[in-house]
């Protein structure tokens, strides 16, 4: 009689958790929000911020930063990453005017907070400040190493280098796939990082093949072919409104603003950079096979 009282007991308990967790839903794994267009989840620690890069399944989702994030890897909890701290971003990750400070990675390719952004996704109003990347590979940037989507009203500082399509803002820009170019943008945003590798590399982008509008940089660039103040090499993209101040120095094709400009097009740009190379070297632009609307150079060569 007493093992079947038991029996009752326990199941009856069982019943009641069950009931209760219907009614609870589970905690939530970031500061707040349901990752909705209307209630983005919040990231407000490095604790949330590394949370979501473990999290795949929340690439898709919607985010807003609500506090400048300091990653060093010396303060408790965070680390030198060895890769992206977000893989394939699809969603939209709005900084809100914060910053993600002393993001350390050494890894091979496709580095930066974000590996790839993907087309559609958008990464907003957010700050990546004393940054330390270091790629042995390709596309490598400080806030994205590879876009197909939109960022925009984003910026960067501190040093970011690999070994080819790298820059200090975003390694890549755009893509091609089945002959379609499916064109990703930069917008509103700047970067005064120290940018160096050996090809490709860019004040601000490495290689752009989509828009790139009312950017700059200030960074000093240095690499070997296609070398560029602004973007490294620029293959049939659009620049607009863009200027890049400080040196670059290359051997093949280095330009103050573009490095080497393939049928792309510039208009309403400038640079002041400092310039020096061995083949193809231009205050502006290296090499050049595109049209060049309203642009001036000002720096020595």
């Amino acid at each position: 009689m007493l093992e079947a009282s038991s029996s009752h007991i326990v199941r009856a308990v069982s019943i009641l958790i069950a009931a209760c967790l219907a009614v609870f839903p589970a905690q939530a794994q970031y500061s707040g929000g349901t990752g909705e267009p209307n209630d983005p989840y919040q990231i407000a620690t490095a604790e949330d911020l590394i949370t979501l890069g473990e999290t795949p399944e929340d690439y898709d989702k919607y985010f807003v930063l609500t506090a400048d994030i300091d990653l060093d890897p010396n303060l408790p909890g965070r680390k030198v990453f060895n890769e992206a701290v977000i893989g394939s971003f699809s969603g939209v990750f709005d900084g809100d005017g914060h910053t993600i400070s002393h993001l350390v990675i050494a890894g091979g390719s496709y580095l930066g907070l974000f590996g790839h952004v993907f087309p559609h996704a958008v990464v907003e109003n957010l700050g990546v400040v004393e940054v330390n990347i270091t790629g042995s590979g390709f596309r490598v940037g400080g806030l994205v190493g590879d876009n197909h989507g939109t960022v925009t009203h984003c910026h960067s500082t501190g040093a970011v280098s690999g070994d080819g399509t790298v820059g200090g803002l975003v390694g890549g820009n755009a893509w091609t796939i089945y002959l379609r170019r499916l064109v990703a943008v930069v917008t509103q945003c700047y970067s005064t990082a120290v940018v160096s590798a050996e090809d490709n590399v860019g004040g601000l982008v490495g290689s752009a093949g989509g828009t790139v509008s009312n950017c700059y940089s200030t960074g000093g660039v240095s690499g070997d072919d296609s070398v560029g103040g602004l973007v490294g090499i620029n293959d049939g993209g659009t620049l607009t409104a863009c200027y890049a101040t400080d040196s670059v120095n290359g051997t093949d094709s280095v330009g103050g603003l573009v490095g080497l400009n393939i049928d792309g097009a510039l208009t309403a740009c400038y640079a002041t950079s400092s310039v020096s190379g061995t083949d193809d070297v231009g205050g502006l632009v290296g090499g050049n096979s595109g049209p060049l609307i309203a642009c001036y150079a000002t720096g020595s060569v």
